[in-house]
């Protein structure tokens, strides 16, 4: 962990890296931890098919089959979507085929965005 130590006027006077059992015996009362930011995860963007399959709503996804009966190009969408494994989010194709949703006024573009740029769950993963 990283502590700031502090001088009798409560300013600071160095930092180091130390373990808090240290820092406590070595400078009693006169330091304080600098928060860490949360670790960023570098991990792509991808999740399974079911995970994006329930990032639409019941009533989006079912506005997606039955458009699917009647527009060519939603149906190209659903027949490649059945085809893949997993969805990468952040792959162009993926924005490509949510953004042909929105424009086919099966997903709003407030929606398109947040089901392209919430934040992946653990158990949205492959």
């Amino acid at each position: 962990m990283i502590f700031e130590i502090l001088n009798d006027s409560g300013e600071v006077v160095n930092t180091i890296v130390a373990d808090l059992e240290f820092v406590q015996a070595a400078y009693p009362g006169r330091y304080r931890e600098v928060p860490q930011p949360p670790p960023v995860d570098s991990r792509p963007p991808v999740i399974t098919k079911v995970a994006f399959r329930f990032r639409l709503t019941d009533a989006e996804y079912v506005g997606i089959l039955t458009a699917a009966k009647s527009d060519v190009a939603v149906q190209a969408w659903l027949e490649t979507f059945n085809m893949v494994s997993q969805i990468d989010l952040g792959n162009q194709r993926t924005k490509d085929g949510v953004a042909l949703l929105v424009s086919k006024n099966l997903l709003t573009q407030a929606r398109a965005t947040s089901i392209l740029t919430d934040p992946v769950q653990e158990s949205e993963r492959p």
